[in-house]
């Protein structure tokens, strides 16, 4: 019976956060074992409830928009789907919404065991290894690329770090119906993932063609799972609601990466031209080749918005591909590969590789500097 009361004691400092019972426990016989024991318990079940906390929100949003959705709503969503259709898919997310709670609720492993330390704290056979491995069958779950319950890589489980080309919430497409939720995701550095909006290796035959007009880069273009611009109104909609990080990499073939970070990066809508804004801090082992583009137009071959000298202005057309171009030398990612290039490297950041022939391989994404589950939601 005091064995028991102890214990009791125990599991409230625990959770409750009380320091003098939690010096006598450490005093006790029960020793340090059992209580590292209720603290990974403590945090396993931390986990859990953010993760049903990103649920909920995204849960509501999306209940909001089915009561606000109208019929001119479904045609910009699906242009060649009913109404119906599209409730039906909602219905349909709503249906695995449900079935993942419910997972998460029968999940009984560590309340059995958290039951069994409480109750017989000195004969129960578990030990530290044997909790850890149930606690990591319920963090790590199998890798599902179709994720309706969240809403961009950032909330991505950052247990199990697996690049790919994921699925959020309900499709919602373009004119040339490419879905705003499918992203590729990338685990490139600690912390949450990224979301990739230019990937270019030149590995694939044929090479994908940067050379492209102003409409195309506005609604994307090429194969999330190969090379591809994943389009400035979808990267606008993004970043227009909070800060984001952007972070370059740069490869050489047979050469290490090399990487920048901008700590703000925030791109203006197409009234604007998708003008550029590089801001705060900046960081890598690259050098600093987009902040002299910092607040210049977007352009095309077929769309010079650049306004610099006469001699500048010709840079969309004498380099090809689509950036930021009011100055022409310091950086631009997506030049015009193979016969039809005219002067430079398809890939340019200035001082970087110089004079080399090897084929360069190119990454932008972007992350918020602040992330919060569910919070990148579009409800306009």
């Amino acid at each position: 019976m005091n064995l028991s009361l102890i214990f009791l004691l125990a599991w409230s400092s625990v959770f409750l956060g009380g320091t003098h019972t939690l010096s006598r426990i450490r005093k006790s016989d029960i020793g340090l074992k059992t209580l590292e024991e209720l603290i990974l318990i403590r945090k396993t079940l931390d986990r859990q409830a953010l993760r049903l906390r990103g649920v909920e929100i995204n849960l509501h949003r999306v209940l909001s928009r089915v009561i606000l959705l109208s019929d001119g709503d479904v045609q910009s969503l699906r242009t060649t789907s009913s109404k119906e259709d599209h409730l039906k898919e909602l219905s349909l997310l709503f249906a695995e919404l449900f079935k993942r709670l419910d997972q998460d609720e029968n999940r009984k492993d560590l309340n059995d065991i958290a039951q069994q330390i409480r109750f017989n704290p000195l004969e129960s056979s578990l030990n530290a290894s044997a909790l850890k491995d149930v606690s990591k069958e319920n963090v790590l779950p199998k890798v599902d690329f179709y994720q309706p319950a969240k809403s961009d890589c950032y909330e991505l489980d950052e247990d199990v770090r697996v690049d790919g080309v994921y699925k959020f919430l309900v499709a919602e497409r373009n004119e040339i119906q490419r879905d705003f939720y499918e992203r590729y995701c990338a685990f490139a550095t600690d912390g949450p993932a990224w979301t990739v909006i230019q990937n270019r290796g030149g590995a694939f035959d044929p090479p994908e063609n940067f050379n492209r007009s102003w409409d195309e880069y506005r609604a994307g273009f090429g194969n999330l799972s190969r090379d591809f611009w994943f389009g400035n109104e979808f990267t606008h909609k993004i970043l227009y609601r909070d800060d984001h990080k952007l972070r370059v990499e740069l490869q050489e073939e047979q050469e290490p990466m090399d990487w920048a970070e901008y700590s703000v990066f925030r791109l203006d809508s197409e009234g604007y031209n998708y003008q550029l804004f590089v801001e705060g801090g900046f960081r890598g082992s690259l050098p600093d080749a987009l902040q002299q583009h910092n607040q210049t137009d977007f352009s095309t071959y077929d769309r010079r918005s650049d306004l610099g000298t006469s001699e500048d202005s010709t840079c969309g057309e004498s380099y090809g591909g689509g950036w930021w171009l009011g100055r022409c030398t310091p950086s631009n990612l997506n030049g015009e590969h193979g016969v039809h290039q005219r002067l430079c490297p398809a890939i340019i950041w200035m001082n970087w590789r110089n004079g080399t022939l090897k084929p360069k391989n190119s990454r932008m994404m972007i992350r918020p500097v602040s992330p919060i589950p569910g919070d990148n939601f579009d409800e306009d």
